[in-house]
């Protein structure tokens, strides 16, 4: 009986051997098809997050995106990193805002790689994307932009561009309500001079802005503040990618609330997205009311 065993033994384990193999062979293979697919996806370059936001949403499962410039950053201080350039090396398109054509890291990656940046492209959306309106307008404008570089995919592009569209509405209506019923229209505030369409958008009187303090002489402080108190400004508003909180101690000169707000998604982890950066301005400024008494 033992010859029988070990020959029995002897056929039985290569053949489950062989099974083992083919299924790790199985498995290989679809992972190797799914990283292909992935591998194959356009590749679009975005100047901020705010452009990130859209693409990615309008784009989902169709395109690759990456950001330029994180969300907490100032646009203007930004450097250029070694892999921006390169995955814009094997990007379809560098979607920028009008406004960053200039800046030093567009001119940047124009020195370091000259035929990357034939391919950058502004998006035809001027002003400030917080707002809805131009947030639906910016919305309008990717959308065709995707669907030159993804044609296969522009009915779907577009059917997502018409739900944004939607969304927006939505959010700009709920904001508006929430922001009449919390007392923000007819606020008077000071601010810094990048969320004053922000600010107005929601119904506030801006009777004074300012810019980066280290670029102010104590002349031009001294006429902000001086704005401040004849207009009775109860609220200084800074913006988190330029003036951080620097207005506090104006706030604390004036006896006024203090509030720091974003003008891009992901400047706070908590909002990632254009949406829930403008939910968090409104949230900020609600408490930063609350706390003043």
């Amino acid at each position: 009986m033992k010859p029988a065993r070990a020959s029995f033994e002897a056929t039985a384990l290569p053949r489950a051997f062989r099974l083992a193999l083919l299924a790790l062979a199985l498995c290989l293979a679809l992972a190797g098809t799914r990283h292909a697919c992935a591998a194959e996806l356009p590749r679009v370059l975005a100047g901020t997050t705010l452009i990130e936001d859209i693409v990615a949403d309008l784009g989902q499962g169709r395109v690759s995106v990456r950001t330029l410039i994180p969300g907490s950053a100032c646009p203007g201080h930004a450097d250029l990193r070694a892999s921006d350039v390169s995955f814009a090396g094997s990007a379809r398109a560098v979607l920028i805002h009008d406004w960053q054509r200039d800046m030093p890291m567009l001119q940047a990656l124009r020195r370091s790689a000259p035929e990357t940046f034939a391919r950058v492209r502004p998006v035809n959306a001027p002003g400030n994307w917080m707002l809805p309106e131009r947030q639906a307008q910016a919305t309008t404008a990717l959308a065709a932009m995707l669907a030159e570089i993804d044609a296969a995919g522009a009915k779907d592009v577009q059917r997502r561009a018409r739900e944004r569209q939607a969304r927006i509405a939505a959010l700009a209506a709920r904001v508006k309500a929430r922001a009449a019923q919390g007392g923000i229209v007819g606020l008077r505030v000071i601010c810094d001079a990048m969320q004053k369409p922000f600010l107005e958008w929601l119904g506030c009187v801006v009777v004074a802005d300012y810019g980066r303090f280290e670029g102010m002489n104590p002349r031009q402080l001294a006429e902000v503040m001086s704005k401040a108190k004849a207009g009775k400004a109860v609220l200084v508003v800074d913006n988190m990618q330029s003036t951080g909180g620097s207005g506090k101690a104006l706030a604390d000169d004036l006896r006024a609330g203090h509030a720091v707000l974003t003008n891009f998604p992901g400047g706070d982890p908590r909002a990632d997205t254009w949406e829930r950066a403008v939910e968090m301005n409104l949230d900020r400024l609600l408490a930063a009311m609350k706390a003043r008494g």
